[in-house]
């Protein structure tokens, strides 16, 4: 959390809308977490840079597919729908997970 963090808004905040968010990132969040969550970041992160990596939810994605593999071809389809992958990233996803817990028994 952001220590930071402030619970007032600016007085000039009343001048923002979401029409009038000054760039096409902002406009962008705004779209996702809503123009509130928007403004909190304006005031309260304002100079920091950060990004959201392509890949930041394959940690998550990988743990579902190891939870709900069932090895059923529907399921198979489902998952890939669910994680919007491929057949064949499941199958890499199961195997590395196989082979992992057999190099724990063996060790």
């Amino acid at each position: 959390m952001l220590n930071s963090y402030k619970n007032k808004e600016p007085v000039w905040a009343k001048y923002i809308t979401e029409d009038n968010l000054p760039t096409e990132d902002l406009q962008r969040i705004c779209e996702i977490i809503g123009f509130e969550a928007t403004k909190k970041l304006m005031f309260n992160a304002a100079g920091d840079k950060f990004s959201i990596h392509a890949h930041c939810n394959q940690k998550y994605k990988k743990q579902y597919i190891i939870d709900n593999y069932t090895a059923k071809r529907s399921n198979i389809r489902e998952l890939v729908r669910a994680c919007d992958t491929t057949e064949r990233y499941i199958y890499k996803v199961i195997k590395e997970h196989v082979e992992g817990k057999k190099n724990k028994k063996e060790n």
